[in-house]
């Protein structure tokens, strides 16, 4: 049942790496996992900076919208350019990298998860275990959700937010040095 899901949830990824779709920084990652025969990964992210409106009176999940979204490092006029009034709250926001791995047993991931937490990736944890797989989340603790305004209202001058761009930077360029440095050790 494993290899069955490995083989299938690979050639959806495929088929994503040729549509554009996967963050290309990511990929020699996800390459070096899904190489070993008793791991793939069924979702990442390299990490992101953006500017986010989520809404005051209902489910963020589902109503929450992207003014601007970089997997780079976006400039000073790019990311100010999305900073408007809104009908809820505005959020300055840096999201980790990220990796969702399926190991074949708990054992495995116990290794995987081992190895995440000795490399600096102290947020990392098992998502879910059942009969098929083991799901583990490759995480770091770097996180930054900052509101920085509120309807019509704009909390932050231009000073501010060249601070919390340039720091966010730092931090989302730490958290892939952190993931680099894990996969560099995984299957050794």
């Amino acid at each position: 049942m494993f290899d069955e899901d490995k083989k299938r949830t690979l050639m959806k990824l495929n088929l994503a790496i040729a549509e554009g779709l996967v963050d290309e920084e990511i990929i020699p990652i996800l390459d070096k996992i899904n190489s070993l025969k008793d791991y793939y990964t069924t979702s990442s992210c390299i990490g992101r900076i953006g500017i986010m409106e989520i809404p005051k009176d209902k489910n963020p999940k589902l109503f929450s919208r992207w003014l601007g979204k970089w997997h780079n490092y976006p400039s000073f006029d790019e990311v100010k350019s999305r900073v408007r009034p809104v009908d809820g709250y505005l959020i300055f926001v840096m999201n980790s990298p990220i990796l969702h791995i399926a190991c074949r047993d708990v054992e495995r991931a116990k290794y995987l998860l081992d190895l995440a937490i000795h490399s600096g990736l102290k947020a990392s944890s098992i998502k879910s275990v059942s009969n098929k797989r083991v799901i583990v989340e490759i995480l770091t603790t770097y996180k930054i959700d900052a509101p920085i305004g509120e309807g019509k209202r704009i909390f932050i001058d231009d000073e501010y937010l060249k601070f919390l761009l340039e720091y966010s930077i730092l931090k989302l360029k730490r958290a892939r040095e952190l993931l680099f440095k894990w996969a560099e050790k995984v299957g050794r």
